[in-house]
């Protein structure tokens, strides 16, 4: 399958969630051999109302494979997987797919980027036939898919492709337009004890909150009930200059989103 088959599966021509599902690492990827996805990691889903839930979008931010598996699992309920991963795989990691699944999961070898996308990349190939089969609506409600390793720290002596990214509200759909196919809820999905989001995502929560769309934090790990939250203000909220500050450290990529080699060290004597 190529990289152009695997993102018109995830992003649809009829889909009105499409235009946020970002390219960047679909442009390398080439799924060979893929096997079917055996069975969905079991996420506990009971909180939502099957058939019920069309006023409600989900912001899934999970490492890895799990967030793409996460989207996944909520096709059964009608909901549309929108991932929104800015970080490139790399010079080679796409070339990479398939994995033996020993290779992600238990780290034989080392990831040659520094936000291992190996899994993830993996996932996004499985879950083409799935995706393909599910035939949703048009307007299907979305959940959006983030890595949360996206900003994970990095050794300073590191000379890995550097593919850390940050999520900014351009790459997300403005409140006025979830209001217009009625979203009024977003419910918040991570994996830790935290209820506030990270910080880049606290930039686009809290401007839909502003706007009158409830916004609630659940954690994948536990079955309970989402709960409703106030999205405490980032830092630099909406300043003209907040996305340029915030990509200093970060490294583009010429083919899109983010990704890079850190400098070589200089010899000076």
């Amino acid at each position: 399958m190529t990289p152009e088959q695997l993102y018109a599966i995830w992003a649809p021509a009829d889909s009105i969630w499409s235009p946020w599902v970002l390219p960047v690492p679909f442009a390398e990827l080439t799924c060979r051999d893929v096997t079917a996805l055996a069975q969905i990691p079991p996420f506990s889903l009971e909180w939502i109302q099957e058939g019920a839930e069309r006023n409600l979008a989900i912001v899934a931010d999970l490492p890895g494979a799990d967030t793409i598996h996460y989207g996944i699992a909520l096709l059964e309920l009608g909901f549309r997987p929108v991932p929104v991963i800015d970080g490139s795989p790399g010079p080679s990691v796409g070339a990479m797919i398939p994995l033996d699944l020993s290779v992600v999961t238990k780290g034989a070898l080392r990831s040659p980027t520094v936000v291992d996308m190996r899994g993830l990349l993996l996932a996004l190939c499985q879950g083409a036939k799935p995706l393909q089969s599910a035939k949703l609506a048009a307007d299907a409600p979305p959940a959006f898919l983030l890595d949360s390793k996206r900003m994970i720290s990095v050794p300073s002596d590191d000379m890995a492709f550097d593919n850390r990214w940050m999520a900014f509200p351009q790459d997300f759909p403005s409140a006025s337009f979830l209001l217009s196919k009625g979203i009024k809820r977003v419910v918040f999905v991570h994996d830790t004890f935290r209820v506030q989001p990270p910080e880049d995502l606290a930039h686009i929560l809290l401007r839909w909150q502003e706007a009158g769309i409830a916004v609630e934090s659940k954690s994948a790990r536990f079955g309970e009930a989402p709960v409703a939250i106030h999205v405490a203000r980032p830092y630099r909220f909406r300043a003209a200059w907040y996305r340029a500050l915030a990509i200093l450290g970060l490294r583009r990529n010429d083919a899109g989103g983010f990704g890079g080699y850190p400098p070589a060290p200089s010899g000076g004597g």
